[in-house]
C-alpha cells in the first residue's frame, strides 16, 4: 500500500472519546511525524472530508474527524444490521429456489455486495462479498440506481462512463435511462449476460422505515437452469422474501 496513505490513515487513530480535538503540534509529536509532513497529510484528509478544521475560533484552530467519516459509519452500521435481519431469509430463499441469493447496497456512485448465500452446486459467478461494481451494469447495481435520490441520479448520470463488461452490458445513457424508468414501474430488475454471458440476474428492493430503498435482493442463475415458467416463480419468492426483510427493517407495508 502508498506509504503516505497508511500514515494519513494512521493520523486518524490519535483521535479519540477521549482527545476529540488535535492540533496539529499533538498530531506530529504523537505520530512523529515532522510538521510539514503531517500538515500535508492532514490537509489531504481535510479535503476529502475525513477531517475538519474550526477556523472560525482563533483560540480553536484544533482538527477534529469529518462527517465523511460519520457517514461511512452509518454504512458500516446499516450494513452489518441490515446483514443480521436478511441472512436468515436469504438462506431460506436459496433452500427454496437452490440459486445463489445475493444482499447488495448502494456506496456513493457504486454497488457493494455485502452478503451471498451459495447453493449446493458448483457456480461460475463472478460476485463475491466486498465487491463493488459499477451503477448501470446487472440487475442490482442498476435498481440501486433506479431508486435514487432524483437530483443523485442526475448528477451520476452526467458523469458516467458506460465500459462493457460484455456484448450485452448496457451501451448508452438514453437505453440506461429507459431500464431505469422500467425498474420503478415494474418494481424489479432483470439483467442477462451483463458481467457473465448466459447469467441471469433477478433484483428486487428493500426498504427501511422510511421507505427508502437500503438495499437490493438479487438471485443469479445460470443460463441453463431457467425457463420463462421457473423464472416468474423464483421473481415471486424474491419479492415476498424483499417484503419480509422490508418489514424487519421498519417497512409497513
Amino acid at each position: 500500500m502508498n506509504q503516505s496513505v497508511v500514515k494519513a490513515l494512521r493520523l486518524l487513530q490519535y483521535f479519540t472519546l477521549e482527545n476529540p480535538k488535535l492540533s496539529l503540534a499533538e498530531i506530529a509529536r504523537s505520530s512523529g511525524l515532522a510538521k510539514p509532513t503531517a500538515y500535508r497529510l492532514l490537509r489531504a484528509l481535510e479535503e476529502e472530508g475525513f477531517l475538519t478544521r474550526n477556523e472560525h475560533n482563533l483560540e480553536d484552530k484544533n482538527y477534529m474527524l469529518g462527517l465523511r467519516l460519520f457517514e461511512l459509519g452509518n454504512i458500516v452500521a446499516e450494513g452489518m444490521e441490515l446483514r443480521k435481519i436478511a441472512l436468515p431469509y436469504m438462506e431460506e430463499l436459496r433452500n427454496q429456489i437452490n440459486e445463489v441469493v445475493h444482499l447488495v447496497i448502494l456506496d456513493r456512485t457504486e454497488a457493494v455486495y455485502v452478503e451471498r448465500v451459495e447453493t449446493d452446486r458448483p457456480m461460475k459467478l463472478f460476485t463475491r462479498i466486498g465487491l463493488r461494481t459499477p451503477l448501470y451494469a446487472g440487475s442490482a447495481p442498476r435498481l440501486l440506481l433506479a431508486y435514487m435520490n432524483e437530483s443523485e441520479k442526475e448528477e451520476i448520470l452526467k458523469e458516467m462512463k458506460l465500459e462493457p463488461f460484455t456484448k450485452s452490458t448496457v451501451k448508452n445513457i438514453d437505453h440506461l435511462r429507459t431500464l431505469l424508468n422500467d425498474i420503478k414501474t415494474n418494481g424489479y430488475s432483470i439483467s442477462y449476460g451483463e458481467f457473465v454471458p448466459g447469467t441471469l440476474g433477478m433484483s428486487v428492493p428493500i426498504k427501511n422505515h422510511t421507505s427508502d430503498v437500503i438495499a437490493s435482493l438479487t438471485v443469479a442463475i445460470p443460463g441453463d437452469h431457467f425457463d420463462e415458467r421457473q423464472t416468474t416463480n423464483i421473481l415471486e419468492r424474491l419479492q415476498l422474501t424483499a417484503r419480509q426483510i422490508s418489514r424487519k427493517c421498519g417497512f409497513n407495508t
